[in-house]
C-alpha cells in the first residue's frame, strides 16, 4: 500500500514537472484556450515590417488585400503587397535597420517584397517618379533590388542612390556613393560612386559617366536634410541595438526612469489624464500580420509595436522596451455586436487599472472600469479614430456586458470586407475613390488562414473585377464587385542557357488620381518584365563595368487598382505633471509627417499579385527628365 502512494506520488510529481503540461496550464490560466498562432508558426520578423517615417503632403496606400486606397498618416505599416502614390508631398519609408526609401511627389511605388523567415530579399517596383534610396545595412550584396518599367537594380554596397523614372521615356540611375549593378534586356553594367547611367526600354544609352554629386534640385536638398536628420548620432543607453534608431524621438518625448525588476522604462510626456495605450490611432489589416496598430503618436512606432505598457501611481503609463516586433500587442475580446483589447503585461496577461491599481496577472472576467480596456462597436473596429469610437464604462454596462468580457491572447479572427465607394471629382479630369470605412464590417475566417505562410510559398493577392465603367463628370457612388482569390499563381519561365529573350516593355498602371475622363474598359491584369541580374558581376569585379546577363527570366506580381483614401488621423496632446527621477535629458528629433504613391509589381523571388493596369501611349525617346 506504502509502495502504490509512493508510485502515485511520484507520477503525479512528474505529471507537473513535464513541460508540456505547464505550459498548457499556463495557455489555460491566460487565455481559457489555447493560442492558435505560435512563434514558431509566425513568419514574419523584425524586418517583414517598414513603416512611415516622415511624411508631408498628400499620399495614398492600397493595401495588399484590400480594394481601394487610404491615406497615409505617420507610423502607417508599409508590408510586401502595397502599392503606394504620392500625389503632393513627400514621403520616407524607413526599412530594415537604418534603410530608408524617400519618395518624391508624383510618384507611385510597389512593394514587391520586404525579409521574412527564409529570405532575407527586399523588392520595390517604381513606376514614375523620383526616389532615393539610402542603405546603411546590408548584410548580402543583391538583397535589395529597385525595379522599373525600363531596367532592373540590385544593391552591392551600402551607399546613397537616386533613380529618376519616367514611365514613356527611361531611367536614370546616380549613385552618389556606393555599388549597384544596372540590368536591362541583354547588357549589364556596374555602376559605382559619382556615376550614372540612362535606360530606355531595356537598353542602356551608353556606359555609365562620371557626374559631380551635389544638390542640383529641390529634392536632393531634401534628401541631404533627412540624411542628417536621421544619422544624428545617440549613444544608445537605454534601448536594444536593435532600437537605437528611435533613442532621439524617445528622449524628446518622454524620461526615462529605472523601475525594478524591468531596469529602465520610459515615462511619455504631456499626454491627455484619459490617455490609455492602443486607444490614439486605427487598424489595419495586413495579410501577413493581420490587424496592427497604426498609432498617431509621433513616437507611436517603436512604443505600440515593441515592448509592454505598465501603469504605476505616481507615473502613469510607463513603457518596457523589448526588441521583438509584433502588430500589437494586446488581448483580443469580441462577440457577435462588440471588440474589445487591452494591453498585454509583460509577463502576458492583459493589463488592468482600477482605482488606481495596477495588476499585471489579471484573469477571468475583464472588469469594465479598467482604464486599460477598449471597447467599440463591431462596425468601427475599422474607425480612423478609435478615441472617438470606444465606449465608455457606463455604455458597456448598459449593453449588459458586466461579466462577459474575457480577454483572449489569441489574434483575431477576422479580416476586412470590400466596403463602400464614392467617387470624388479633383482638380482637372482627376477623381479619387474614397472609402467609407466608418461602416466597414468584418468576417471571421477560420484560424488556418491566420497563420503565417511557409516561407518561399506564393501569396495569392485579392484583386478587384474592374469592369465598370466610370466617368469623372457624374460622379456617383459605386459599390466594388466582391474582391476575388487568385486561382492561381505566377509562373516562372526561364530562356535556354546563353540566349536572353527581348522583353515588351509593359505600360504604367493606372493610378488613385488618374483621369477618368472618358469611359474605360476593363483592364485586365498584366506582366510587368524583371531583367536579370548577371551572376558575375559582385563586388570582387569593380573594376569591370560591362557585362552580358545571363539568361533568366522572372514572373512578375500585378495588381487590380481601385483607389480610396481616408481622412488623417490627430495627435492627441494635453498636460500631466508627475515627479520623475529623470536619468537622462537627451533630446533631438523631429516629428515626422506624411505622404505617399501608388504602383503595381513585378520582379524576382516573390509573391504573385493581381492589379488592373491600364493602357497608354509609349515614346522611344532615351531622354530622361529630372525635376528643377
Amino acid at each position: 500500500m506504502r509502495s502504490n502512494k509512493l508510485l502515485l506520488s511520484a507520477s503525479i510529481i512528474l505529471l507537473l514537472s513535464s513541460p508540456v503540461f505547464l505550459k498548457a496550464q499556463s495557455e489555460d490560466v491566460q487565455t481559457g484556450e489555447e493560442t492558435p498562432v505560435t512563434a514558431k508558426e509566425t513568419q514574419y520578423t523584425n524586418e517583414s515590417v517598414g513603416h512611415i517615417s516622415f511624411t508631408e503632403g498628400t499620399a495614398y496606400i492600397q493595401r495588399a488585400a484590400e480594394v481601394g486606397y487610404e491615406e497615409i498618416v505617420i507610423n502607417d505599416p508599409v508590408a510586401e503587397g502595397d502599392r503606394i502614390e504620392i500625389s503632393d508631398g513627400r514621403l520616407e519609408i524607413r526599412f530594415g535597420l537604418k534603410n530608408y526609401l524617400r519618395l518624391d511627389n508624383d510618384t507611385k511605388m510597389d512593394v514587391l517584397s520586404l525579409p521574412k523567415k527564409g529570405s532575407e530579399l527586399t523588392r520595390f517596383r517604381i513606376w514614375s517618379g523620383h526616389i532615393y534610396l539610402e542603405v546603411n545595412r546590408l548584410d548580402r550584396e543583391k538583397d535589395i533590388e529597385i525595379h522599373t518599367p525600363d531596367s532592373s537594380f540590385y544593391i552591392l554596397e551600402k551607399g546613397v542612390y537616386r533613380l529618376d523614372v519616367d514611365g514613356n521615356k527611361g531611367t536614370e540611375i546616380r549613385v552618389f556613393k556606393g555599388v549597384a549593378e544596372a540590368a536591362g534586356e541583354q547588357d549589364s553594367y556596374l555602376v559605382k560612386s559619382e556615376q550614372r547611367l540612362e535606360i530606355a526600354q531595356g537598353r542602356f544609352s551608353s556606359k555609365p559617366v562620371g557626374f559631380r554629386p551635389v544638390a542640383e534640385d529641390a529634392f536632393d536638398r531634401w534628401q541631404e536634410s533627412r540624411d542628417k536628420e536621421t544619422n544624428k548620432y545617440y549613444a544608445s543607453r537605454y534601448l536594444p541595438e536593435d532600437l537605437s534608431d528611435f533613442e532621439a524621438e524617445l528622449s524628446e518625448h518622454g524620461t526615462w526612469v529605472y523601475m525594478p525588476p524591468y531596469g529602465n522604462v520610459w515615462v511619455p510626456r504631456d499626454l491627455n489624464d484619459d490617455w490609455q495605450p492602443y486607444s490614439n490611432g486605427h487598424w489595419t489589416w495586413i495579410p501577413l500580420t493581420g490587424w496592427t496598430w497604426v498609432p498617431y503618436e509621433p513616437w507611436g512606432w517603436v512604443a505600440f509595436h515593441y515592448g509592454r505598457w505598465h501603469w504605476a501611481v505616481g507615473f502613469g503609463w510607463y513603457w518596457i522596451p523589448t526588441s521583438i516586433w509584433g502588430p500589437a500587442w494586446v488581448s483580443w475580446w469580441w462577440d457577435a455586436d462588440y471588440f474589445g483589447w487591452a494591453p498585454l503585461s509583460w509577463y502576458g496577461y492583459p493589463v488592468v487599472v482600477v482605482n488606481n491599481v495596477f495588476y499585471h496577472h489579471h484573469h477571468g472576467h475583464y472588469p469594465l472600469h479598467s482604464r486599460a480596456l477598449v471597447v467599440v462597436r463591431r462596425d468601427q473596429l475599422r474607425s480612423r479614430h478609435i478615441s472617438r469610437a470606444a465606449l465608455k464604462p457606463e455604455t458597456l454596462r448598459a449593453a449588459n456586458l458586466e461579466n462577459k468580457v474575457q480577454l483572449k491572447s489569441t489574434r483575431l479572427p477576422f479580416r476586412p470586407e470590400a466596403s463602400k465607394l464614392s467617387v470624388e471629382k479633383m482638380a482637372g479630369n482627376r477623381v479619387i475613390l474614397r472609402q467609407d470605412n466608418q461602416s466597414s464590417s468584418v468576417r471571421q475566417v477560420k484560424p488556418e488562414s491566420l497563420r503565417g505562410a511557409p516561407a518561399g510559398t506564393t501569396t495569392n493577392i485579392r484583386k478587384t473585377d474592374r469592369s465598370q465603367e466610370k466617368n469623372a463628370s457624374k460622379p456617383e457612388s459605386i459599390r466594388p464587385a466582391r474582391a476575388k482569390e487568385e486561382k492561381s499563381g505566377s509562373s516562372t519561365t526561364s530562356a535556354p542557357a546563353g540566349k536572353v529573350t527581348p522583353k515588351k516593355i509593359k505600360d504604367k498602371e493606372q493610378s488613385p488620381s488618374t483621369s477618368f475622363s472618358g469611359d474605360q474598359s476593363s483592364r485586365n491584369p498584366r506582366n510587368m518584365p524583371v531583367y536579370p541580374s548577371s551572376s558575375r558581376i559582385t563586388k570582387k569585379n569593380l573594376n569591370h563595368n560591362e557585362y552580358s546577363s545571363p539568361a533568366k527570366s522572372y514572373s512578375s506580381p500585378v495588381r487590380s487598382s481601385s483607389s480610396k483614401s481616408y481622412s488623417s488621423g490627430s495627435i492627441n496632446t494635453g498636460s500631466k505633471s508627475s515627479s520623475i527621477r529623470r536619468q537622462s535629458s537627451s533630446s533631438n528629433s523631429s516629428s515626422p509627417r506624411m505622404s505617399r504613391p501608388s504602383n503595381s509589381s513585378s520582379g524576382t523571388r516573390s509573391s504573385s499579385m493581381s492589379r488592373g493596369s491600364s493602357t497608354s501611349s509609349r515614346s522611344s525617346s532615351s531622354t530622361v527628365h529630372r525635376k528643377k
